[in-house]
């Protein structure tokens, strides 16, 4: 059971769903992170921000976004993360 809420589109705040939306967009959903932190714009803001500059290649320009998504799917995996 969930500590904190996971916020729902229909429940998101404005800010919440310009964060939602702009997540759509970059990433294909909104991970549970960002609905969790959605609660609290001033998580929901520096998070968002943390994840673009992880994922974006041309802000990071180190590694392409395909190996980052297989990163991020094996550091899921070896940290038994079901989604």
């Amino acid at each position: 059971m969930a500590q904190l809420p996971i916020l729902s589109d229909e429940e998101a705040g404005p800010e919440a769903t310009v964060v939602f939306d702009a997540s759509r967009k970059m990433f294909g959903r909104v991970a549970n992170a960002i609905r969790v932190s959605s609660a609290s714009p001033r998580m929901l803001q520096p998070l968002f921000g943390f994840l673009i500059s992880l994922c974006r290649a041309e802000i990071t320009d180190v590694l392409d976004a395909k190996t980052k998504a297989l990163l991020i799917l094996k550091t899921s995996m070896e940290n038994g993360c079901k989604y």
